[in-house]
């Protein structure tokens, strides 16, 4: 684990445990807005903190406790104080990894492909339309602020498509859940930008192409773009690819 990663982690615990106040307790919550990942750690945690306290660490206590009793009702066998401590603490901490253990299998075999996309995906929104732009507005646009997917895609013209459109087709394609078309207009995005040396709306493309990798379970090509936007800290998505949801790729993987 890195050890950002562990200090988030560690925030996490200091904000359930109400100790985050002022701005670092209003900046993580604004963080945990945009970042599912994230959202996700501090369900797992809280999970972890109620088992612990709602059945593993009670159970562990009282079967501690029941066998302390029979010690002290048994006057052949003397054990000190400090053996009685020592015993109940690694009984607790037997308690407590057994908890541990059981939510780590139980979040490896519930992590699917499409589970992992779904948590990471959000409709790609186009920015709010002007009066005076609206009559300019292609087809492809128009279709797909209706969110007319399937419209989006049949469209066609005796030109060659924008950026704009081929990423608008793309993100119709990945709504549509046809993965091999969205994944080809995904990298006819980045390649038009590669050809003309521009960067319209590579980002976005290169995104949401790792995401759809995923869910099509192409999982190194998957891993070769996340890992390129998780080092590129001026990434537009470079917030939203964290380490953790690299580990769960290579995972599935």
């Amino acid at each position: 684990m890195s050890n950002s990663t562990n200090d988030m982690s560690q925030k996490l615990l200091r904000y359930l445990d109400d100790e985050l106040a002022g701005t670092e307790r209003a900046e993580l919550e604004k963080q945990l807005l945009a970042d599912k990942a994230l959202q996700e750690e501090l369900e797992g945690l809280k999970l972890a903190r109620e088992a612990v306290h709602s059945y593993g660490l009670q159970q562990e206590v009282a079967a501690v406790h029941q066998e302390m009793m029979k010690e002290f009702r048994t006057p052949v066998i003397k054990i000190s104080s400090s053996r009685r401590i020592i015993r109940f603490t690694m009984s607790v901490a037997a308690g407590l990894l057994i908890i541990f253990v059981g939510i780590t299998v139980y979040n490896y075999y519930s992590l699917t492909p499409e589970k992992l996309f779904r948590n990471n995906y959000q409709s790609y929104e186009l920015s709010t339309v002007r009066d005076g732009s609206a009559k300019d507005m292609s087809p492809v646009e128009k279709a797909y602020r209706e969110k007319n997917y399937a419209d989006v895609v049949a469209i066609s013209f005796d030109r060659p498509f924008t950026i704009k459109e081929d990423l608008l087709r793309a993100m119709s394609y990945t709504e549509l859940a046809d993965n091999e078309k969205a994944i080809t207009s995904y990298k006819e995005v980045i390649a038009k930008n590669e050809a003309t040396g521009t960067n319209v709306l590579k980002e976005e493309a290169e995104y949401y192409l790792a995401l759809t990798y995923i869910r099509h379970k192409e999982y190194n090509q998957a891993l070769d773009l996340l890992t390129k936007i998780h080092n590129n800290s001026a990434h537009l998505y470079h917030g939203k690819v964290t380490n953790k949801l690299i580990r769960k790729v290579k995972k599935l993987r």
